[in-house]
């Protein structure tokens, strides 16, 4: 969420940011993030490490992509998430480096090294306590649009510890979620985008970015264009599918499938 909000901020028409962002996405592969290095992995075992991958590609990544160095230079205000590692409190990043912020709030506990921000070690901002909605309503704002990037409803156990943290991750982010839309009784009217259903690619698969992109765009559409574009919690119920994992998985490769039936 950080990546896309940081790069959609930066210069040049919106029109044509996100063909280019659709583009990086689908062109990504796993490796040019998380790169494997064993020497690191042996020094995260023995403690000397705080993470299993570095940091550095995805810097250079958003280095080369975003377009400006801080967040006061967006053309649209971007705002990101980060929680501090010593209080767990949540913070709204929006002045500064930009890359150094949308690292903060991607750096995933153990996976990616903590950021260092004016004193503070950072962290991914799904682990916080901080409700995203509240801030946002105190703005001002009219309508708040939630995309949900959703979990892997239909997918089987995760068999690495990269698709494992990651999933876990986002089991977290998802009941925070929740949590923070039940309780919302803001002034702004709040968009619950449904997330995509069923879904069997985790978090750590780059490999199907594409058919995720078609199956979201269709199933967005179809959600602008019903009657349902409220406050609906429902949309973000946890849920098992009793469906054999192959037949999920058929499914998540339809366009056409997007919601919770």
């Amino acid at each position: 969420g950080a990546v896309n909000a940081a790069y959609l901020g930066g210069p040049g028409r919106l029109a044509d940011r996100l063909p280019t962002l659709r583009a990086l996405w689908q062109g990504m592969r796993r490796q040019d993030v998380f790169s494997v290095d064993l020497r690191r992995w042996f020094g995260a075992a023995r403690g000397a490490r705080t993470s299993l991958f570095d940091g550095e590609p995805l810097e250079q990544l958003l280095r080369h992509h975003l377009g400006y160095g801080h967040l006061e230079e967006a053309r649209i205000p971007v705002e990101v998430t980060a929680s501090d590692l010593t209080t767990g409190r949540g913070l709204v990043l929006d002045s500064g480096p930009v890359v150094s912020a949308v690292q903060a709030s991607a750096a995933v506990p153990g996976v990616l090294p903590p950021v260092t921000r004016d004193g503070r070690t950072l962290v991914d901002g799904a682990i916080g306590e901080l409700d995203v909605l509240a801030h946002t309503a105190a703005k001002g704002v009219s309508d708040i649009y939630l995309l949900p990037a959703g979990y892997p409803c239909a997918g089987t156990s995760p068999t690495s510890a990269l698709g494992t943290a990651l999933t876990a991750l986002s089991l977290l982010l998802h009941r925070q979620l929740m949590a923070q839309v039940n309780g919302y009784h803001g002034a702004a009217a709040l968009h619950v985008v449904p997330p995509l259903c069923p879904l069997t690619v985790s978090p750590a698969d780059f490999t199907q970015t594409a058919t995720l992109m078609a199956r979201a765009h269709r199933s967005t559409r179809r959600w602008l264009a019903g009657s349902n574009v409220n406050h609906d919690v429902s949309v973000l119920a946890l849920h098992p599918h009793h469906s054999p994992p192959h037949l999920a998985a058929d499914r998540a490769t339809d366009p056409e499938e997007g919601l919770i039936s």
